[in-house]
């Protein structure tokens, strides 16, 4: 019975990880379209009609900031595909990997809760500030995304941990060590 709870733990965890990862991922892509469309517009106007779409360029500032959180969240998952100094797991022998791979992972829990309690502080004072972006849009509003992100990520490292990863598949021209 002991053995089929983290069976069934992982399972639950892979099955919500999967779910948040599509909403991620329907986000970035719609993420990217728009700010595509909106920068392409914006060129236009500008060669067009010497002017501009009034806090293009701020807007499309926060959207690569959440094009870059959700992106490192979704590299995060599963595998890990994030970048990481594997130095260290090259060089422990093969029985000590998953427990260097876990403890590795703990330290990247550790540092996202703390960039996640930081980015928290950030986005409350932004909200007491009452800074807004282009005039209009509260700044807040868009830097959420820092406490989020670095949320999720703390607890895919977490799951890490917990239940293990894999081990990364080697690339491309890359050798199995």
């Amino acid at each position: 019975m002991a053995d089929q709870e983290p069976a069934f733990l992982r399972d639950r965890w892979v099955s919500f990880d999967d779910a948040i990862a599509r909403w991620e991922g329907i986000l970035l892509n719609t993420l990217l379209f728009v700010m595509l469309i909106f920068g392409f517009l914006q060129v236009v106007v500008r060669n067009v009609f010497h002017s501009g779409i009034f806090g293009a360029d701020l807007l499309l500032r926060q959207g690569l900031l959440w094009l870059g959180i959700l992106g490192a969240s979704l590299a995060v998952r599963g595998r890990g595909s994030h970048i990481e100094i594997d130095i260290l797991l090259r060089t422990v022998p093969a029985d000590w990997v998953r427990p260097v791979r876990r403890l590795t992972d703990l330290f990247a829990t550790l540092i996202c809760v703390l960039l996640a309690r930081a980015s928290l502080i950030f986005v409350a004072s932004e909200f007491e500030a009452t800074s807004r972006i282009a005039g209009t849009f509260p700044a807040w509003m868009f830097q959420a995304i820092l406490p989020t992100g670095f949320g999720l990520m703390a607890i895919r490292f977490l799951a890490g941990t917990v239940l293990g990863r894999p081990a990364p598949t080697p690339k491309a021209g890359e050798e199995k060590s």
